[in-house]
């Protein structure tokens, strides 16, 4: 009984250990948001000098942007200015072989020019026999250049004289043909071909029967197989036609007929410019045929048509004119020697 009303020892008094680490833990808590508000601030800060910074290098991306577009504009525009100074170069060069060209033309002699002229002339009048066959055109061609020749005194070309006399000889002597003349026959008998008269058409018409007349008094089961009858007659005929007549034509038929004479004819001039004998005198044949099968032989413009076919069959269109080498040769053989002195 004495020791439970014993006092309490030690051992039940307050110990300072919880306080302590109540303590420690409020300290920690407080440094920690302590720490908390110092980071965010520090980030806040981060944040607000990095978003300084991406402004600022946006503001200098767009500058050098807009530099690069202005210095592309200032290379586009060097480029034109440049291509116009080459243009400009390219002009002012071409202006000054020009004028160099017009310095050594000036400084020629009356003589050269006289050469240069006649050498332009025997070109053409080449030109002309190889391409149209035209033989008097290179025989005016030489004469031309033999007169003024003769006019220059100061020229002693005898041998491009001699030259040219040849040649004008050689022409001479060849056949001409009268392209323009056999042309213009071509056309007009184009311009007949819708004129000329068939024969079949014009004899029907001459020998188209006459309806006979039915009695009046007749039954009229008479008169109408009298009438069928004169009908009958007018719409089939029956004709007999000789060996040599020509073809029954229909008026469609006959406009046929006339375009193809002169298709045929239009043909036949196309040959005799080509100066294709072979194709022109087939042609005129094919046109010949047309007219004696399908055309009246007893009309003038007929017959006249066909004497003016077979005079045109008979002029030859493929005569192989002579070359003028001599002449060229020559008068280049003379610039020759009147350039070499001065080189």
């Amino acid at each position: 009984m004495s020791d439970d009303l014993r006092p309490a020892t030690g051992n039940t008094a307050l110990s300072p250990l919880p306080l302590i680490a109540i303590g420690v833990a409020v300290i920690a808590l407080a440094l920690a948001v302590a720490v908390w508000f110092e980071s965010r601030s520090s980030i806040n800060q981060t944040t607000q000098t990095i978003g300084a910074k991406l402004a600022e290098q946006s503001a200098s991306l767009r500058d050098v942007v807009s530099k690069s577009e202005q210095a592309s504009r200032d290379i586009r525009d060097l480029q034109n200015r440049v291509a116009q100074m080459e243009g400009k170069l390219a002009e002012f060069q071409s202006q000054r072989q020009a004028m160099e060209e017009m310095t050594r033309d000036l400084a020629r002699a009356p003589e050269d020019w006289l050469l240069a002229e006649i050498e332009q002339t025997l070109n053409i009048a080449s030109r002309e026999l190889t391409l149209a066959g035209n033989v008097r055109a290179a025989i005016v061609a030489l004469q031309s250049a033999d007169q003024r020749l003769a006019r220059a005194d100061k020229l002693a070309q005898s041998a491009l004289r001699r030259a040219i006399t040849q040649d004008l000889e050689r022409l001479k002597a060849t056949p001409l043909v009268d392209a323009a003349g056999i042309s213009v026959k071509l056309d007009n008998l184009m311009t007949l071909a819708a004129t000329l008269p068939l024969a079949v058409p014009d004899r029907i018409a001459q020998e188209a029967p006459t309806s006979t007349a039915t009695d009046p008094m007749a039954p009229w089961l008479a008169r109408a197989w009298a009438d069928f009858l004169n009908e009958l007659k007018q719409v089939v005929r029956v004709r007999n036609l000789d060996a040599g007549e020509g073809a029954l034509l229909s008026p469609q038929q006959s406009y046929f007929v006339r375009e193809s004479v002169k298709l045929r004819l239009l043909s036949a001039r196309t040959a005799l410019i080509a100066r294709d004998e072979v194709s022109y005198k087939q042609d005129l044949k094919l046109v010949r045929d047309a007219l004696v099968k399908y055309f009246d032989p007893k009309a003038k413009a007929n017959t006249n048509a066909l004497a003016t076919i077979r005079a045109l069959a008979e002029n030859p269109v493929s005569i192989a004119p002579p070359d003028i080498n001599a002449s060229q040769n020559a008068i280049r053989a003379a610039r020759a020697a009147r350039e070499r002195p001065t080189r």
